[in-house]
């Protein structure tokens, strides 16, 4: 029987999963979009794929084969109701980030996969296992840093708004009500998913954290801003057997200070940093050790080929590597 894939959604991002699923031979590609004009878009990109005016009636064509996926490629606020019809219907889900825009919406969406044994699969976890990535696994596999002391994330660029840079019109990004936040649910939680996927945490407590908006940085100016442009959080990261990881994480869009960019890890024979955030020049990302020469601290710097990765990669090509990631996540009181 030949696997189908089903697109909940025929926008941007939809059109993305359908690029991706052109790369598996023998998939079939179907959409559903109340929308003429997405509608007509997506079949210009993807004249093969079956397309639907109703989610239902494209859900319920021909019935659920026990490898077909749907994916939910709409916006946030209409991920849970999306995600349950489906799992409903009998599909395996992958669902764009965030999952949901409250913690209630994860559970009922996790409930509802967990009632008729289908598989949940998230969408931040688009930019894991690149290979800089899994060279930094493999240095902290055998070692290589010694006993880990601290973690840095940060990126700050000085304009665009987060979300709106890739859609411009779709406004919805600034609402909280409609997105669930802002910089947060947009990039952060790719961010933190590369970096679990690298450190492999047990355990995630946030220490403190603190998000503010920054005003005036490509707002529309009709349209206000509900959401999040700044986040920043001292972490600690247990990882296991009484390893304890303090992470630095700051991500901030339309900062009224220096851009700047860094993945890092030191610990007490070395520390390197890696490119694990587009774009990457030359399809080519980095991986820098830091290394203790007697005196002075020397860089070596390598440069590893993409292999063709889109700067957009597809979820489904990022893998799961390693043992079971979720982390238990609790914030200090």
């Amino acid at each position: 029987m030949t696997q189908r894939v089903l697109i909940i959604g025929a926008g941007a991002i939809a059109r993305h999963h359908a690029a991706a699923a052109a790369t598996v031979e023998g998939l079939e590609v179907l959409a559903a979009d109340p929308a003429d004009a997405a509608r007509e878009s997506f079949a210009a990109e993807h004249p093969t794929a079956q397309l639907f005016a109703d989610v239902d009636a494209m859900l319920g064509a021909a019935g659920a084969g026990g490898q077909d996926v749907a994916i939910v490629a709409v916006p946030p606020w209409l991920h849970a109701p999306m995600a349950v019809r489906a799992f409903e219907a009998g599909y395996h889900v992958l669902c764009e980030k965030p999952v949901g825009r409250t913690l209630s919406e994860v559970e009922i969406i996790l409930e509802a996969a967990a009632r008729v044994g289908r598989l949940l699969g998230d969408c931040a976890i688009r930019f894991n296992n690149q290979p800089a990535a899994a060279r930094v696994r493999e240095m902290l596999g055998r070692q290589a840093l010694g006993a880990l002391g601290l973690a840095r994330m940060i990126h700050r660029i000085q304009r665009v708004r987060p979300g709106l840079e890739y859609q411009l019109r779709s406004r919805w990004f600034l609402s909280r009500e409609r997105a669930g936040g802002g910089l947060a649910m947009d990039w952060s939680v790719y961010d933190l998913a590369m970096l679990f996927d690298v450190l492999a945490p047990v355990a995630v407590t946030v220490d403190r954290s603190v998000t503010r908006r920054v005003a005036g940085r490509d707002d529309p100016p009709d349209v206000p801003v509900e959401v999040e442009s700044h986040v920043v959080a001292m972490m600690t990261l247990d990882l296991g057997e009484g390893t304890l990881l303090p992470l630095l994480y700051e991500r901030g869009n339309g900062v009224n200070g220096p851009a700047l960019s860094e993945l890092s890890i030191e610990g007490t024979q070395g520390g390197v940093s890696w490119r694990g955030l587009p774009p990457y020049e030359d399809d080519r990302t980095e991986v820098t050790r830091y290394v203790d020469t007697g005196g002075a601290v020397a860089a070596e710097v390598e440069r590893i080929p993409m292999g063709g990765s889109s700067a957009f990669p597809s979820p489904a090509a990022a893998g799961v590597s390693g043992p079971d990631r979720r982390a238990a996540v609790r914030r200090a009181r």
